[in-house]
C-alpha cells in the first residue's frame, strides 16, 4: 500500500511539472470547479453475504481540477437502512477528501478538450459515523472511524461543450482507525492505530453525474496555451510597429481633414459661379494617329464651317484641338495645338475668312470626349456671337 501512494505522489509531481511547462488557459482559482450527485450501494468486503446486505447510499461531490490531470474533491455520502421502503432514517454518514488523477490525460496527454471516455483514479481519507447499532456499516458497536477510499471513475463526457460528465465508480473503503472491535471504550471509539485491514473495509458501487462550471476562457474545460518561440515574438513585434506607423499616418490624415474642413468653411460664404458648358455646334474635324493634316474627307466639315461664317458675318469661331493619350505627354500637347491651327489655316487661306474671327486653343490629351477611343484625336468647332 505504501508503494501505491508513493507511485501516486511521483505521478502528481511529474504531471504538475508538465503542466507548468506547457501552460493552460482557464486555470484561475474559480476555474474548473464542478459539482455532482451520486448514488449506489455498499456492502462489507468480507464475512458477509454481499447481495443480502447491500446498503443504499446517496451523496454530493464538489471538486476542482488543478490541471487536466490532477484535481481535488470533497464528498459527503449518506447510508440508508437495507429496507428503504420501511424507513428513510440515515444509517450513517461518510465524508471524504480526495485527490484525483485523470489517468487518460496523464498517460495519453491532454488534447485541448476532454475525451469522450476517461478513467480517473481517486484516493483520499475521510471520516465515517454509524448512527445505529447495526453492524452492516462498521464492526461491532463502532460508531466513528477514520476512513480511506480508493476508487476508479469510468467517466463519459457529453454536452455540446462537454460540460457534463457521467461516471461509474467502483471503490474500496477502509476503516483505518477507530474501527477495531474489542478495543472500544464506552463512547464506541475503537483503536487509534492506523492500518489497512481488508476485514475492516467495505465495497461500494456508485453512479454519478457532474456539471463543470464555465471557465474564464468561456468554455467548461482547459485550453492549451503553447509558448511562443522568439521568431513568433519578433513577428508580433513587427506587426505592432506597423500598426503604430499606421496610427501615425492616421493622425496625419486627421490633421489634413481638419485643414480641409477649415478651408471648406472659409469657402461656404463665397458665391460659386458655374459656367454653362458650351456644346460644339459645327461638325468636328477628326485626325489620324499623331497627325495634324486635315484629310479630304474631313475638309468637307471645314467647308461647312466656312459657309456658316460667310453667311453670318457677325459670328466668330473658336477651335479647340485634342489628342488621344498615346505617346509622350509633351508631344500630345503640341499636337493638339497644331490640329486647331490647321483648321484656322484652311479657313483663312482657302475660304478667305478673316483670321480675327477665329481663335484656337490646344487642349492636350483626353479620352473623355468620345467613347470610341480614336475619336478623341479631334478639333471641336464652337460658334460665338
Amino acid at each position: 500500500m505504501k508503494k501505491f501512494f508513493l507511485f501516486i505522489a511521483m505521478a502528481v509531481s511529474a504531471m504538475t511539472a508538465s503542466a507548468q511547462e506547457e501552460g493552460y488557459w482557464g486555470n484561475k482559482f474559480f476555474d474548473n470547479w464542478y459539482v455532482g450527485i451520486q448514488g449506489g450501494v455498499d456492502a462489507k468486503t468480507t464475512h458477509s453475504a454481499v447481495f443480502k446486505h447491500l446498503t443504499p447510499n446517496v451523496g454530493l461531490r464538489v471538486g476542482k481540477w488543478l490541471t487536466p490531470s490532477v484535481g481535488l474533491a470533497a464528498e459527503g455520502t449518506y447510508f440508508f437502512p437495507n429496507q428503504m421502503y420501511t424507513s428513510l432514517d440515515a444509517k450513517g454518514f461518510n465524508a471524504n477528501f480526495l485527490g484525483q488523477i485523470n489517468l487518460s490525460n496523464a498517460i495519453g496527454g491532454y488534447k485541448g478538450e476532454p475525451r469522450c471516455f476517461e478513467v480517473i483514479l481517486n484516493g483520499g481519507i475521510g471520516y465515517i459515523h454509524n448512527s445505529t447499532d447495526d453492524n452492516d456499516l462498521a464492526i461491532g458497536t463502532i460508531k466513528n472511524a477514520m476512513t480511506s477510499k480508493i476508487a476508479l471513475d469510468f467517466a463519459f463526457n457529453f454536452g455540446n461543450r462537454k460540460q457534463w460528465q457521467f461516471y461509474i465508480e467502483p471503490s474500496l473503503n477502509y476503516l483505518i482507525a477507530g474501527a477495531k472491535s474489542g478495543v472500544t471504550n464506552e463512547a464506541g471509539v475503537g483503536s487509534q492505530t492506523v492500518g489497512y485491514d481488508i476485514n475492516y473495509s467495505h465495497m461500494q458501487l456508485n453512479v454519478g453525474i457532474n456539471y463543470k462550471f464555465k471557465t474564464s476562457n468561456q468554455t467548461h474545460n482547459f485550453q492549451i496555451v503553447k509558448p511562443c518561440d522568439q521568431s513568433e515574438i519578433d513577428v508580433l513585434n513587427a506587426q505592432i510597429n506597423d500598426l503604430r506607423a499606421q496610427n501615425a499616418e492616421i493622425d496625419k490624415l486627421k490633421a489634413e481633414i481638419e485643414d480641409l474642413k477649415k478651408a471648406l468653411k472659409d469657402c461656404e460664404d463665397k458665391p460659386v459661379v458655374v459656367e454653362k458648358e458650351v456644346e460644339p455646334n459645327l461638325p468636328a474635324i477628326f485626325y489620324p494617329l499623331n497627325k495634324s493634316v486635315i484629310t479630304p474627307a474631313q475638309a468637307q466639315n471645314v467647308a461647312i464651317a466656312a459657309t456658316v461664317l460667310k453667311n453670318h458675318p457677325e459670328l466668330k469661331l473658336q477651335v479647340k484641338g485634342y489628342a488621344s493619350p498615346e505617346g509622350p505627354h509633351d508631344n500630345n500637347n503640341s499636337l493638339s495645338v497644331r490640329r486647331a491651327a490647321a483648321v484656322k489655316d484652311l479657313l483663312v487661306k482657302k475660304y478667305g475668312i478673316d483670321p480675327s474671327r477665329i481663335t484656337t486653343e490646344g487642349c492636350g490629351e483626353t479620352d473623355k470626349l468620345f467613347e470610341i477611343y480614336e475619336f478623341n484625336r479631334v478639333a471641336m468647332l464652337y460658334i460665338e456671337k
